[in-house]
């Protein structure tokens, strides 16, 4: 597996960020658990499949089961789940997106946004998102900036997502 490059994973971020948006929407309005979500854009246009299921983490497999296939055919493609992300001293919610781009060779990219449920006593926060690359391999700060630029872009596609983003920020994590 190679390193996500500058500017082929571009588009895959922007993708990502736009979909983690459309959760936060979803997650800061505490409807009940959040379903999975499998999402790209062809031909200028975006489109959402849900993978609802009685229990959580067979949602997650089927997503991850679309997401492995293909069977859209995608360019690139984004799997948004709620899950957890591990800090050095606790574990903390967090909306997970798995990303792919399909081109040859395939690269993949998970990202983490750590957040606080709309419940909790301090009320609903977005933390910082958390870029993971599993290849062992670290990213240079100029191709982890781009991404980063790519995948906040994304977040500001999908309007109310953005908005209620900005208004919950939390830098402390």
């Amino acid at each position: 597996m190679t390193a996500p490059t500058v500017p082929r994973f571009n588009e895959a971020m922007w993708i990502a960020g736009y979909y983690i948006s459309i959760a936060v929407h979803f997650i800061s309005m505490d409807r009940g658990g959040f379903k999975p979500l499998g999402g790209s854009v062809r031909d200028g246009r975006t489109f959402v499949r849900w993978f609802e299921a009685r229990r959580r983490e067979v949602g997650v497999a089927d997503g991850r089961s679309w997401l492995e296939s293909n069977p859209d055919h995608l360019d690139r493609a984004v799997l948004v789940f709620d899950g957890y992300y591990n800090f050095p001293d606790r574990k903390v919610d967090a909306l997970v997106a798995e990303i792919v781009d399909y081109a040859d060779p395939r690269q993949t990219f998970r990202v983490a946004l750590p957040y606080r449920h709309v419940t909790s006593a301090e009320g609903f926060a977005v933390f910082r998102p958390k870029f993971i690359f599993e290849a062992g391999s670290p990213l240079d700060d100029a191709v982890s900036q781009a991404l980063g630029q790519a995948f906040m872009s994304g977040t500001e596609g999908y309007a109310e997502g953005s908005e209620i983003w900005e208004r919950s920020k939390d830098e402390s994590l």
